[in-house]
Protein backbone atom coordinates (compact mmCIF):
# COMPACT_ATOMS: atom_id res chain seq x y z
CA UNK A 1 0.00 0.00 0.00
CA UNK A 2 1.48 3.08 -0.84
CA UNK A 3 1.84 6.63 1.15
CA UNK A 4 -1.16 8.15 -0.90
CA UNK A 5 -3.51 4.86 -0.43
CA UNK A 6 -2.63 5.03 3.86
CA UNK A 7 -2.92 8.45 4.17
CA UNK A 8 -6.32 8.12 2.71
CA UNK A 9 -7.12 5.13 5.02
CA UNK A 10 -6.41 7.06 8.08
CA UNK A 11 -8.78 10.05 6.92
CA UNK A 12 -11.75 7.79 6.24
CA UNK A 13 -11.03 6.38 9.77
CA UNK A 14 -10.86 9.60 11.67
CA UNK A 15 -13.93 10.57 9.96
CA UNK A 16 -16.21 7.31 10.95
CA UNK A 17 -14.93 7.85 14.50
CA UNK A 18 -16.05 11.81 14.50
CA UNK A 19 -19.16 10.84 13.13
CA UNK A 20 -20.05 8.87 16.06
CA UNK A 21 -20.39 12.06 18.39
CA UNK A 22 -23.14 13.29 15.81
CA UNK A 23 -25.86 11.17 18.21
CA UNK A 24 -25.56 13.41 20.82
CA UNK A 25 -28.15 16.99 20.62
CA UNK A 26 -26.37 19.48 19.56
CA UNK A 27 -25.74 22.60 21.58
CA UNK A 28 -26.49 26.10 20.33
CA UNK A 29 -24.12 27.99 18.03
CA UNK A 30 -24.04 30.95 16.62
CA UNK A 31 -22.49 32.31 12.95
CA UNK A 32 -21.81 36.16 13.20
CA UNK A 33 -19.77 38.44 10.84
CA UNK A 34 -19.80 41.68 8.82
CA UNK A 35 -20.55 42.81 5.47
CA UNK A 36 -18.13 44.81 4.06
CA UNK A 37 -17.42 47.11 0.79
CA UNK A 38 -13.97 47.05 -0.35
CA UNK A 39 -14.20 49.63 -3.25
CA UNK A 40 -11.99 52.32 -2.88
CA UNK A 41 -9.44 50.26 -0.40
CA UNK A 42 -10.66 50.87 2.76
CA UNK A 43 -13.24 48.39 4.18
CA UNK A 44 -16.56 50.45 4.62
CA UNK A 45 -19.62 48.98 6.56
CA UNK A 46 -22.59 48.00 4.75
CA UNK A 47 -25.78 47.90 6.88
CA UNK A 48 -29.34 47.45 5.69
CA UNK A 49 -28.21 44.34 4.02
CA UNK A 50 -29.95 41.26 3.60
CA UNK A 51 -27.93 38.47 4.53
CA UNK A 52 -29.08 34.73 4.13
CA UNK A 53 -27.76 31.93 5.37
CA UNK A 54 -28.50 28.09 4.04
CA UNK A 55 -28.42 24.78 5.94
CA UNK A 56 -27.53 21.63 5.27
CA UNK A 57 -27.99 18.50 6.43
CA UNK A 58 -26.57 15.41 4.38
CA UNK A 59 -25.79 17.72 1.72
CA UNK A 60 -29.05 18.43 1.45
CA UNK A 61 -30.83 21.95 1.65
CA UNK A 62 -33.23 21.57 4.99
CA UNK A 63 -33.65 25.70 5.52
CA UNK A 64 -32.78 28.94 5.10
CA UNK A 65 -32.58 32.02 7.55
CA UNK A 66 -31.84 35.70 6.73
CA UNK A 67 -30.89 38.51 9.01
CA UNK A 68 -30.65 42.20 8.11
CA UNK A 69 -27.11 43.99 8.82
CA UNK A 70 -27.07 46.91 11.52
CA UNK A 71 -25.04 50.37 10.93
CA UNK A 72 -21.84 48.33 11.72
CA UNK A 73 -22.45 45.97 9.03
CA UNK A 74 -22.90 42.97 11.70
CA UNK A 75 -25.29 40.49 11.39
CA UNK A 76 -26.02 37.27 13.86
CA UNK A 77 -27.70 33.91 13.25
CA UNK A 78 -28.34 31.54 16.29
CA UNK A 79 -27.99 27.93 14.99
CA UNK A 80 -27.37 24.28 16.28
CA UNK A 81 -23.34 23.84 16.60
CA UNK A 82 -23.94 20.40 14.82
CA UNK A 83 -20.74 19.09 12.83
CA UNK A 84 -23.17 16.94 10.50
CA UNK A 85 -24.32 20.58 9.46
CA UNK A 86 -22.92 22.62 6.71
CA UNK A 87 -23.87 26.50 6.57
CA UNK A 88 -23.37 28.87 3.78
CA UNK A 89 -23.60 32.45 4.03
CA UNK A 90 -24.81 34.71 1.40
CA UNK A 91 -24.66 38.53 0.08
CA UNK A 92 -26.11 39.92 -3.02
CA UNK A 93 -25.10 43.10 -3.44
CA UNK A 94 -25.61 45.14 -6.00
CA UNK A 95 -25.87 42.73 -8.83
CA UNK A 96 -22.60 40.61 -7.29
CA UNK A 97 -22.99 36.96 -5.58
CA UNK A 98 -21.23 36.48 -2.82
CA UNK A 99 -20.43 33.23 -0.80
CA UNK A 100 -18.99 32.79 2.22
CA UNK A 101 -16.52 29.54 2.50
CA UNK A 102 -18.49 26.37 4.04
CA UNK A 103 -18.86 26.84 7.59
CA UNK A 104 -19.32 23.71 9.75
CA UNK A 105 -18.36 23.32 13.87
CA UNK A 106 -16.17 20.98 15.23
CA UNK A 107 -16.87 19.18 18.36
CA UNK A 108 -16.80 21.60 21.31
CA UNK A 109 -17.46 24.58 18.76
CA UNK A 110 -20.14 26.64 19.70
CA UNK A 111 -19.45 30.34 17.88
CA UNK A 112 -18.04 31.09 13.94
CA UNK A 113 -17.09 34.37 12.49
CA UNK A 114 -17.79 35.43 8.84
CA UNK A 115 -16.28 38.13 7.16
CA UNK A 116 -18.40 38.99 3.57
CA UNK A 117 -16.49 41.56 1.50
CA UNK A 118 -18.58 42.69 -1.01
CA UNK A 119 -17.56 45.35 -4.37
CA UNK A 120 -19.28 48.40 -6.13
CA UNK A 121 -20.65 46.50 -9.65
CA UNK A 122 -18.95 47.45 -12.93
CA UNK A 123 -20.86 46.76 -16.49
CA UNK A 124 -17.77 47.74 -18.74
CA UNK A 125 -16.40 44.73 -19.96
CA UNK A 126 -13.27 46.06 -21.35
CA UNK A 127 -11.96 45.84 -17.08
CA UNK A 128 -11.73 41.77 -18.36
CA UNK A 129 -8.76 40.37 -20.05
CA UNK A 130 -7.42 36.51 -19.94
CA UNK A 131 -4.45 35.92 -18.17
CA UNK A 132 -3.26 32.89 -19.61
CA UNK A 133 -6.06 30.06 -22.34
CA UNK A 134 -4.54 26.72 -22.98
CA UNK A 135 -5.96 24.78 -25.59
CA UNK A 136 -5.41 20.43 -25.13
CA UNK A 137 -6.00 19.07 -28.70
CA UNK A 138 -7.15 15.33 -28.60
CA UNK A 139 -8.20 13.12 -31.78
CA UNK A 140 -10.69 10.59 -31.43
CA UNK A 141 -13.11 8.38 -33.35
CA UNK A 142 -14.35 10.69 -36.42
CA UNK A 143 -14.15 13.58 -33.81
CA UNK A 144 -11.38 16.26 -32.23
CA UNK A 145 -11.83 16.76 -28.54
CA UNK A 146 -10.76 20.39 -27.60
CA UNK A 147 -10.63 21.28 -23.98
CA UNK A 148 -10.08 24.66 -22.98
CA UNK A 149 -8.95 26.16 -19.93
CA UNK A 150 -8.89 29.74 -19.21
CA UNK A 151 -7.80 32.13 -16.46
CA UNK A 152 -9.65 35.32 -16.55
CA UNK A 153 -8.42 38.54 -14.58
CA UNK A 154 -10.21 41.23 -13.16
CA UNK A 155 -7.70 44.06 -11.82
CA UNK A 156 -10.25 46.42 -10.37
CA UNK A 157 -11.46 46.70 -7.06
CA UNK A 158 -15.21 46.58 -8.62
CA UNK A 159 -17.32 43.28 -9.62
CA UNK A 160 -17.84 42.73 -12.95
CA UNK A 161 -21.94 42.24 -13.44
CA UNK A 162 -22.61 42.53 -17.49
CA UNK A 163 -25.00 45.26 -19.02
CA UNK A 164 -27.07 43.05 -20.66
CA UNK A 165 -30.20 41.71 -18.70
CA UNK A 166 -32.34 38.80 -19.24
CA UNK A 167 -35.76 37.70 -19.20
CA UNK A 168 -34.84 36.08 -15.86
CA UNK A 169 -33.44 38.83 -14.71
CA UNK A 170 -29.69 37.85 -14.98
CA UNK A 171 -27.06 39.38 -16.44
CA UNK A 172 -24.90 38.00 -19.03
CA UNK A 173 -21.62 38.25 -18.27
CA UNK A 174 -18.76 36.00 -20.27
CA UNK A 175 -19.53 34.84 -23.58
CA UNK A 176 -17.46 32.21 -25.83
CA UNK A 177 -17.80 31.75 -29.71
CA UNK A 178 -16.94 28.26 -30.44
CA UNK A 179 -15.68 27.07 -34.05
CA UNK A 180 -17.79 25.90 -36.81
CA UNK A 181 -19.04 22.19 -35.88
CA UNK A 182 -18.81 22.46 -32.18
CA UNK A 183 -20.88 19.75 -30.66
CA UNK A 184 -21.11 17.80 -27.17
CA UNK A 185 -20.17 20.57 -25.37
CA UNK A 186 -19.32 20.06 -21.32
CA UNK A 187 -18.98 22.84 -18.67
CA UNK A 188 -16.03 21.80 -16.37
CA UNK A 189 -14.70 24.48 -13.71
CA UNK A 190 -15.72 27.65 -12.93
CA UNK A 191 -19.03 27.17 -14.87
CA UNK A 192 -22.74 26.03 -13.48
CA UNK A 193 -25.19 24.68 -16.25
CA UNK A 194 -27.88 27.12 -13.62
CA UNK A 195 -26.03 29.94 -14.94
CA UNK A 196 -24.73 28.75 -18.58
CA UNK A 197 -27.20 29.55 -21.49
CA UNK A 198 -26.32 28.33 -25.39
CA UNK A 199 -25.79 31.43 -27.58
CA UNK A 200 -25.60 31.83 -31.11
CA UNK A 201 -22.04 30.61 -32.38
CA UNK A 202 -21.55 29.25 -28.33
CA UNK A 203 -22.41 29.99 -25.12
CA UNK A 204 -22.68 32.88 -22.82
CA UNK A 205 -22.25 32.56 -18.69
CA UNK A 206 -24.54 34.84 -16.11
CA UNK A 207 -21.93 34.78 -13.22
CA UNK A 208 -20.27 37.63 -11.86
CA UNK A 209 -16.53 37.89 -12.21
CA UNK A 210 -14.92 39.72 -8.63
CA UNK A 211 -11.92 41.62 -8.70
CA UNK A 212 -9.09 38.86 -8.71
CA UNK A 213 -9.17 35.81 -10.85
CA UNK A 214 -11.89 33.55 -11.82
CA UNK A 215 -10.82 29.76 -13.64
CA UNK A 216 -12.91 28.17 -16.34
CA UNK A 217 -13.20 25.11 -18.11
CA UNK A 218 -14.90 23.60 -20.97
CA UNK A 219 -15.04 21.08 -23.64
CA UNK A 220 -16.04 20.39 -27.04
CA UNK A 221 -16.10 17.98 -30.16
CA UNK A 222 -15.19 19.09 -33.86
CA UNK A 223 -16.38 16.16 -36.44
CA UNK A 224 -13.13 15.52 -39.11
CA UNK A 225 -13.26 13.28 -42.03
CA UNK A 226 -10.99 11.87 -44.53
CA UNK A 227 -8.22 12.22 -41.61
CA UNK A 228 -7.75 15.90 -41.46
CA UNK A 229 -9.91 19.19 -40.20
CA UNK A 230 -9.32 22.44 -39.71
CA UNK A 231 -10.42 24.27 -36.60
CA UNK A 232 -11.07 28.19 -36.47
CA UNK A 233 -10.79 29.48 -32.99
CA UNK A 234 -11.51 33.58 -32.14
CA UNK A 235 -10.66 35.11 -29.26
CA UNK A 236 -12.80 36.56 -27.22
CA UNK A 237 -10.79 38.60 -24.84
CA UNK A 238 -7.71 40.10 -24.99
CA UNK A 239 -5.47 37.46 -23.62
CA UNK A 240 -1.84 37.76 -22.43
CA UNK A 241 -0.67 34.32 -23.12
CA UNK A 242 -2.30 31.34 -25.30
CA UNK A 243 -0.75 27.90 -25.20
CA UNK A 244 -1.80 24.88 -27.52
CA UNK A 245 -1.31 21.40 -26.80
CA UNK A 246 -1.46 18.65 -30.01
CA UNK A 247 -1.90 15.16 -28.99
CA UNK A 248 0.86 12.30 -30.56
CA UNK A 249 -1.99 10.66 -32.79
CA UNK A 250 -1.99 13.89 -35.27
CA UNK A 251 0.30 16.09 -36.66
CA UNK A 252 -0.65 19.79 -36.02
CA UNK A 253 0.01 23.21 -36.79
CA UNK A 254 -1.29 26.63 -34.90
CA UNK A 255 -1.58 29.74 -36.41
CA UNK A 256 0.02 32.42 -35.62
CA UNK A 257 1.39 30.52 -32.51
CA UNK A 258 5.02 29.65 -32.31
CA UNK A 259 6.01 26.38 -32.47
CA UNK A 260 7.84 25.03 -28.75
CA UNK A 261 10.04 22.16 -27.72
CA UNK A 262 7.62 19.18 -27.17
CA UNK A 263 6.16 17.86 -23.75
CA UNK A 264 6.98 14.04 -23.05
CA UNK A 265 4.68 12.60 -21.20
CA UNK A 266 3.60 8.92 -19.99
CA UNK A 267 0.85 9.03 -23.02
CA UNK A 268 3.22 10.26 -25.46
CA UNK A 269 4.61 13.18 -27.03
CA UNK A 270 2.77 16.31 -27.25
CA UNK A 271 3.20 19.38 -30.12
CA UNK A 272 3.22 22.54 -27.98
CA UNK A 273 2.58 26.31 -29.66
CA UNK A 274 2.49 29.42 -27.90
CA UNK A 275 1.56 33.07 -28.39
CA UNK A 276 1.82 36.35 -26.32
CA UNK A 277 -0.61 39.65 -26.26
CA UNK A 278 -3.32 38.56 -28.65
CA UNK A 279 -6.05 41.14 -29.57
CA UNK A 280 -9.55 40.15 -28.43
CA UNK A 281 -10.60 38.77 -32.15
CA UNK A 282 -7.79 37.70 -32.88
CA UNK A 283 -8.29 33.59 -34.90
CA UNK A 284 -6.65 31.15 -33.56
CA UNK A 285 -5.85 28.34 -36.67
CA UNK A 286 -5.65 24.40 -35.68
CA UNK A 287 -4.64 22.56 -38.58
CA UNK A 288 -4.50 19.05 -37.61
CA UNK A 289 -3.68 15.94 -40.47
CA UNK A 290 -2.70 12.49 -40.17
CA UNK A 291 -5.24 11.70 -37.92
CA UNK A 292 -6.22 7.79 -37.18
CA UNK A 293 -8.93 5.86 -35.96
CA UNK A 294 -7.22 6.17 -32.80
CA UNK A 295 -8.09 3.69 -29.43
CA UNK A 296 -9.66 4.90 -26.73
CA UNK A 297 -7.79 7.33 -24.18
CA UNK A 298 -8.33 8.56 -20.74
CA UNK A 299 -8.78 12.61 -20.42
CA UNK A 300 -8.02 11.91 -16.97
CA UNK A 301 -4.44 10.21 -17.44
CA UNK A 302 -4.28 13.73 -20.48
CA UNK A 303 -4.64 16.14 -18.30
CA UNK A 304 -2.78 14.86 -15.45
CA UNK A 305 0.22 14.43 -17.72
CA UNK A 306 0.38 18.17 -17.60
CA UNK A 307 -0.01 18.66 -14.16
CA UNK A 308 3.78 20.00 -14.82
CA UNK A 309 3.13 21.99 -17.72
CA UNK A 310 -0.70 23.66 -17.00
CA UNK A 311 -0.95 25.71 -13.93
CA UNK A 312 -2.19 23.35 -10.87
CA UNK A 313 -4.68 25.51 -9.55
CA UNK A 314 -6.83 25.11 -12.95
CA UNK A 315 -5.75 21.72 -14.29
CA UNK A 316 -6.33 19.65 -10.87
CA UNK A 317 -10.09 20.97 -10.55
CA UNK A 318 -10.67 19.77 -14.24
CA UNK A 319 -8.90 16.06 -13.20
CA UNK A 320 -11.65 16.62 -9.96
CA UNK A 321 -14.65 17.18 -12.24
CA UNK A 322 -13.69 15.16 -15.57
CA UNK A 323 -16.38 15.00 -17.65
CA UNK A 324 -19.64 15.45 -15.44
CA UNK A 325 -21.66 18.41 -15.11
CA UNK A 326 -20.45 21.26 -13.12
CA UNK A 327 -22.09 21.50 -9.63
CA UNK A 328 -20.97 17.46 -9.47
CA UNK A 329 -18.65 15.99 -7.30
CA UNK A 330 -17.49 12.64 -6.87
CA UNK A 331 -20.28 10.62 -5.99
CA UNK A 332 -19.18 7.57 -3.82
CA UNK A 333 -16.47 7.68 -1.03
CA UNK A 334 -14.12 5.53 -3.18
CA UNK A 335 -14.04 8.09 -5.32
CA UNK A 336 -13.16 10.53 -3.10
CA UNK A 337 -10.78 8.19 -0.96
CA UNK A 338 -9.12 8.01 -4.69
CA UNK A 339 -8.71 11.48 -4.97
CA UNK A 340 -7.45 12.20 -1.95
CA UNK A 341 -4.87 10.14 -2.70
CA UNK A 342 -4.06 11.08 -6.53
CA UNK A 343 -4.64 15.06 -4.56
CA UNK A 344 -1.25 13.66 -2.19
CA UNK A 345 0.42 11.89 -5.00
CA UNK A 346 0.09 15.34 -7.22
CA UNK A 347 1.52 17.57 -4.28
CA UNK A 348 3.88 15.09 -3.32
CA UNK A 349 5.59 15.60 -6.85
CA UNK A 350 5.49 19.69 -6.64
CA UNK A 351 2.58 19.35 -9.31
CA UNK A 352 0.20 21.87 -6.75
CA UNK A 353 1.05 24.95 -4.42
CA UNK A 354 0.37 24.36 -1.05
CA UNK A 355 -2.74 26.59 -0.77
CA UNK A 356 -4.38 25.26 -3.47
CA UNK A 357 -3.65 21.56 -2.01
CA UNK A 358 -4.52 22.33 1.54
CA UNK A 359 -8.16 23.93 -0.20
CA UNK A 360 -8.68 20.89 -2.38
CA UNK A 361 -8.01 18.10 0.11
CA UNK A 362 -10.46 19.97 2.98
CA UNK A 363 -12.83 20.04 0.14
CA UNK A 364 -12.31 16.15 -0.20
CA UNK A 365 -12.50 15.72 3.38
CA UNK A 366 -15.68 17.61 4.26
CA UNK A 367 -17.24 15.74 1.63
CA UNK A 368 -16.10 12.25 2.76
CA UNK A 369 -17.39 13.55 5.93
CA UNK A 370 -20.81 13.98 4.70
CA UNK A 371 -21.21 11.04 2.50
CA UNK A 372 -20.04 9.10 5.37
CA UNK A 373 -22.78 10.70 7.87
CA UNK A 374 -25.27 9.88 5.36
CA UNK A 375 -24.75 6.41 5.39
CA UNK A 376 -26.11 6.55 8.95
CA UNK A 377 -29.21 7.37 9.97
CA UNK A 378 -30.59 10.25 10.59
CA UNK A 379 -33.82 12.34 12.53
CA UNK A 380 -33.06 15.18 9.40
CA UNK A 381 -35.56 15.92 7.12
CA UNK A 382 -34.87 15.16 3.57
CA UNK A 383 -36.58 17.37 1.10
CA UNK A 384 -36.83 16.02 -2.40
CA UNK A 385 -34.54 18.63 -4.03
CA UNK A 386 -30.88 18.18 -3.28
CA UNK A 387 -29.36 21.03 -2.86
CA UNK A 388 -26.15 22.52 -4.00
CA UNK A 389 -22.73 21.78 -2.85
CA UNK A 390 -21.44 25.24 -1.18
Amino acid sequence: MNRAAVAAAVTVAFLLLATGAFGAPAPQGAISGAVQNLTGGKAKAVGGQTVTLTIYVNNAEVDKKTATTDARGAFTFAVPADPARTYLVNVKYKGGDYDSPQVTFKVGEIAKQVTMRVYEPTTDASVLRVNIQHMIVEPGEGLVQITELLVFANPTDRTYVGAKVREDGKRETLQFRLPDGAANVSYLEGLMECCVFAAPGGFLDTMDVKPGTREIGFNYTIPYARGQATVLRTLDYPTDAVEVFGGPAAQLTVAPLVGQAPVATEQGTYSRFSGQSLARGTQITLGLSGLPVPKSSSRRLLIAAFAGVIAAALVYPLLRRRTRPAGQTPATREDLIKAIAALDDLHEAGGIVDADYRRQRARYKHRLLELTTAARPTEEPRPDRAGQSP
